[in-house]
């Protein structure tokens, strides 16, 4: 048995570290590193299970080997799953700002069921002070949305600032702010979004970003397999197909990733970066965006693992609040709101 379980412990720490540090590796060279990190959550499930069944025989050697193994892997897991025991403190005499970004489906406006959107609803509620929206639907302004129209009057009187652009996404402000023009990309990554505004924020000028990265273009049926992966009959077909499509929406993030830098870079002072990234804390994309500057509001204030994507089984933290500058995060949370399938993330700074 003791040998069983020094193999158990190699396997399962080889595993963690692949996972924990293969966000490190650009995926356009090699993309089993990426696949690698999006399991992070479920790899590092699997290695707590597996220490405490060798605490449980007793087999110290081997739990020693996983332990080390959790502690080399934190700096990533600390992203994913933040343990922030005592809040920042609010200063005197500081000015404080909420933000709320959300990807809200396009309100749901086809549902054709009449009710409003819980979404919208949401959102006017929270009155945070910047609110930036993701599928805010393309085609139409919120005039013409059934399931926003019984909160129009509301919503204007709130933000009297506002945006929602063709290209996706959107902003509410209670302040004034100007746009400005964001890198073009190549076609080839249709279905990836990004709006530059300066806010004129309480505190001095804020950059305020909103991401949209595009998604892994998963089909109707695609989703089908992930939630019937337990199914034998053509596993490996099935299981292929899902791999290939991860493969090239890793790709395609890489170049994403690189164009939100550039704005960065290009940016003197204060910045926020919001939105649906459509990659988890730790890949390469969630690096190349944060760079050496970016903090994540998440990771520095909450507690415990959480998720933002909440449809097909794919329970995974795909939006984030990124941010530098002058500018401290007192709180961030994840609400389980809306009629969305993704749920908010609100947060608090003081500037």
């Amino acid at each position: 048995m003791k040998h069983i379980f020094r193999f158990i412990s190699i396997i399962v720490a080889f595993a963690l570290l692949f996972a924990a540090y293969g966000g490190r590796v650009d995926p356009t060279i090699w993309t089993l590193p990426s696949l690698a990190s999006l399991a992070l959550p479920v790899v590092t499930l699997v290695a707590l299970v597996a220490l405490a069944l060798m605490a449980l025989f007793k087999q110290w050697r081997a739990a020693v080997l996983v332990v080390g193994a959790l502690m080399l892997s934190w700096p990533t897991l600390r992203l994913i799953s933040p343990f922030t025991l005592i809040h920042p403190t609010a200063e005197e005499g500081k000015t404080q700002l909420s933000v709320l970004t959300m990807n809200v489906t396009e309100f749901n406006w086809n549902r054709n069921d009449g009710k409003p959107s819980e979404s919208l609803r949401y959102i006017l509620d929270q009155n945070a002070d910047i609110v930036v929206i993701q599928e805010g639907l393309v085609y139409f302004p919120f005039e013409q949305l059934a399931p926003v129209k019984p909160m129009l009057e509301e919503l204007y009187k709130k933000y009297p600032y506002r945006k929602k652009h063709f290209y996706d996404v959107g902003i509410l402000s209670k302040y004034p702010f100007s746009e400005l023009t964001p890198p073009v990309l190549t076609q080839d990554t249709l279905g990836y979004f990004i709006k530059v505004w300066d806010v004129e924020a309480p505190g001095g000028d804020l950059r305020v970003i909103n991401m949209h990265l595009s998604s892994l273009r998963f089909t109707h049926n695609d989703t089908k397999v992930i939630e019937s992966m337990n199914v034998p009959s053509d596993r490996k077909g099935r299981i292929k197909s899902v791999a290939s499509k991860l493969d090239v929406g890793f790709r395609n993030h890489v170049r994403q990733a690189w164009a939100i830098r550039q704005v960065l870079d290009d940016t003197p002072g204060d910045a926020l970066v919001m939105g649906d990234m459509n990659d988890t804390p730790g890949s390469f994309t969630y690096r190349t965006v944060c760079g050496d500057d970016l903090r994540d509001a998440w990771a520095e204030t909450g507690f415990g693992p959480t998720y933002t994507f909440n449809a097909h089984h794919m329970y995974v933290k795909i939006d984030h609040i990124l941010y530098r500058g002058d500018m401290k995060a007192l709180s961030c949370r994840r609400d389980k709101a809306g009629d969305s399938d993704h749920y908010p993330l609100v947060a608090v700074f003081e500037r």
